[in-house]
């Protein structure tokens, strides 16, 4: 080749080069502001789009996608962007893409960072609200998981299984949801929010529970009532057992269970039949002689017995008296006042052993009737009180020996010329019991503290 062809060639080279590096610089210049091909920024294709118009097609694309709630393969709700909240703007991450891209490179493809992912929906509120409102919406219809539990069973104690529910976690349900946008993923499984059992029958201590519980419900369980033994039914005891974080015993059943045995076994203010000397069975009103259960008392130191576990014989905690050893109310030492015949007698096991004519209340100041007790003995007492037209009284008594709380009791009466009859009609007292002198005396060192008075 000659020089002259060298140099025509070598100019076209030149020419060529200087036109490529010319167009290429120019491209340069031109991607300087727009996004390269193939560049997509969060799935979203932006190539040769400027930082505003990338941050435009980013916001519509996200406000107008749909995501979709599934469960078993069928949609329950359906969420667009803006209700998700995913209206953020994006100009500040394209600035910063952008100005990190080579504009000398032909192509970029640029994938989202899991920083950039989670900046779509980090602190999202509305996307939180809206998981919570869905979730409540959803489980209205749903079911809740059941917990594995202590029952009772064929007088035992097993751990029944538990059982799943649908009711979705809306915590749960929010984190799905922003995982899914995260990951341009066009629906979210509910199946996976689901609320799980806290308490699976594997649990150790729900094992032993039902242990112990097996352990309580065999045991023997005996209450004293005096001298009555009540085993109590090994189906009510079974019934009060439970296990909530510890053996429990229902307060409200046992409570129940002493209640029903105070209205069986108490006496106080109760009516009873009482078969008298001279007017046969009668039936007299409560006084102040009695005997009840302490039923809150009773009854704590029931559930303590429970929860021992071991065979037991609780007697019953009481007030009052009543329950003789012979198993009646009464029993057979007492003093009998029979306010119609104007007569006392006094029973001592079961034998008269004193009886004398005496003076009861006059007609409007009666001596009431009931089935009271001698609650204190007293000597040389002086008894106060008014008479039918105002005036005190001061009557001084060798012997007194109140039953009521009212101030009614047994004394003697130097004051009173007849005992018996009608003449109590006439000069009857204010309400106590007046007692020859004579016969006040030997009655007052007979009859011991707590013995029952049948007035009637």
């Amino acid at each position: 080749m000659s020089m002259k062809n060298k140099r025509v060639l070598l100019g076209g080279l030149v020419a060529v080069a200087v036109i490529a590096i010319g167009g290429y610089a120019m491209r340069s210049h031109h991607y300087q502001e727009r996004f390269l091909p193939k560049t997509a920024v969060l799935g979203v294709d932006v190539s040769g789009q400027t930082v505003a118009k990338a941050n435009q097609t980013l916001r519509t694309h996200f406000t107008t996608s749909k995501l979709k709630l599934t469960d078993n393969g069928k949609t329950v709700a359906t969420a667009s962007g803006t209700q998700l909240g995913l209206k953020r703007d994006f100009t500040t991450q394209l600035k910063k893409l952008l100005q990190d891209q080579n504009p000398w490179a032909l192509s970029a493809t640029v994938l989202a960072s899991s920083d950039d992912k989670q900046a779509l929906t980090k602190g999202n509120a509305q996307l939180v609200s809206y998981s919570k409102t869905t979730a409540d919406q959803l489980n209205q219809t749903r079911q809740a998981p059941v917990d594995a539990k202590v029952v009772a069973q064929s007088g035992q104690f097993v751990v029944q299984k538990e059982k799943a529910g649908n009711q979705i976690n809306a915590a749960k349900l929010a984190t799905a949801v922003t995982q899914a946008v995260s990951d341009e993923k066009q629906s979210v499984d509910v199946a996976t929010t689901y609320n799980k059992p806290q308490v699976t029958s594997t649990s150790d201590t729900l094992k032993k529970a039902a242990t112990a519980l097996s352990k309580i419900a065999a045991i023997k369980a005996q209450v004293k009532v005096e001298n009555h033994v009540i085993t109590i039914p090994t189906s009510d005891l079974q019934s009060w057992l439970s296990y909530d974080g510890g053996v429990q015993v229902s307060e409200t059943k046992v409570a129940a269970y002493v209640a029903n045995l105070a209205s069986q076994y108490n006496t106080y203010g109760t009516s009873r039949s009482f078969k008298s000397t001279k007017r046969g069975t009668v039936t007299v009103p409560g006084g102040t002689y009695g005997w009840s259960i302490a039923e809150q008392t009773t009854a704590k130191a029931l559930i303590a017995a429970i929860k021992q576990g071991q065979d037991f014989t609780k007697e019953v905690s009481h007030s009052g008296s009543g329950y003789n050893e012979d198993g009646t109310d009464i029993g057979n030492t007492y003093v009998e006042v029979d306010v119609t015949n104007q007569h006392e007698y006094f029973y001592q096991n079961g034998k008269l052993v004193l009886d004398s004519a005496v003076v009861t209340g006059k007609p409007g100041q009666d001596t009431p009737h009931g089935v009271d007790f001698v609650w204190s003995k007293e000597r040389n007492k002086t008894l106060k009180g008014s008479n039918d037209d105002g005036s005190a009284y001061a009557s001084p008594v060798d012997y007194w020996m109140p039953v009521d709380y009212t101030g009614v009791g047994l004394h003697d009466s130097s004051w009173q010329k007849k005992y018996g009859g009608d003449w109590y009609k006439t000069h009857g007292s204010h309400g106590c019991v007046n007692n020859p002198p004579s016969f006040m005396a030997k009655l007052y060192a007979a009859v011991p503290l707590g013995t029952p008075v049948i007035i009637f």
